[in-house]
């Protein structure tokens, strides 16, 4: 019979895959248990199936939050702004938007762009919605361009403007597509010589 001899770096290792395993199998435990909740939340927030729970859904979208859920942590801040099931706070969304911000989210930078944007930050709304369009954003494409339009935290550039709100029509944006629009049949109303001499502005 061969003797068999202990092997201090393979016990070592056979430590290290179980310790791993256990980690894995938590990683998976907690994250089906964030994605149970979030969905669960959204159910409720729809009245999917359930009697429709704001409060309810924000509860439990909070709980996937704490744990790092990725769409709860960006749908803390759409609670927040708009008083869903908790009362209104500004500075919660804000403090939400940042967070999934750093998670990577777009749609994050885009909220974060249009809070400042309405608090008259333009600078800043440049900065968060340039990121955002970095990332693939569409909506924000328009948003940047209500900046250069007017030239608002930038230097005011219309033909910039025009080509961003074409990009974001083209992406089915539908503010984008409005302006489209509007802008297409005044300058059908000119060509039949229909002068408009009102000036020409953007509307969200």
């Amino acid at each position: 019979m061969t003797n068999l001899k202990y092997n201090p770096v393979a016990h070592d290792h056979e430590k290290f895959i179980a310790r791993a395993s256990y980690a894995v199998q938590r990683w998976i435990s907690t994250s089906y248990r964030e994605d149970r909740l979030y969905n669960r939340s959204l159910m409720l927030l729809d009245g999917q199936g359930v009697k429709q729970d704001h409060t309810a859904a924000f509860l439990l979208n909070a709980q996937a939050a704490e744990q790092g859920h990725h769409d709860a942590v960006l749908a803390m801040g759409w609670f927040y702004l708009n008083g869903v099931g908790v009362e209104e706070d500004r500075e919660k969304a804000w403090h939400w938007y940042r967070k999934s911000a750093r998670q990577g989210e777009p749609k994050a930078m885009f909220s974060l762009g249009y809070l400042c944007y309405i608090d008259g930050d333009h600078v800043q709304a440049k900065t968060w919605f340039s990121r955002a369009i970095r990332l693939g954003h569409s909506r924000s494409l328009y948003w940047m361009a209500r900046l250069l339009w007017r030239g608002l935290g930038v230097a005011k550039d219309q033909k910039w403007a025009y080509a961003l709100i074409e990009q974001a029509s083209k992406a089915n944006v539908p503010e984008a597509k409005r302006v489209i629009r509007f802008l297409s049949r005044r300058a059908r109303q000119a060509a039949h010589g229909h002068n408009d001499s009102s000036p020409t502005t953007l509307r969200p």
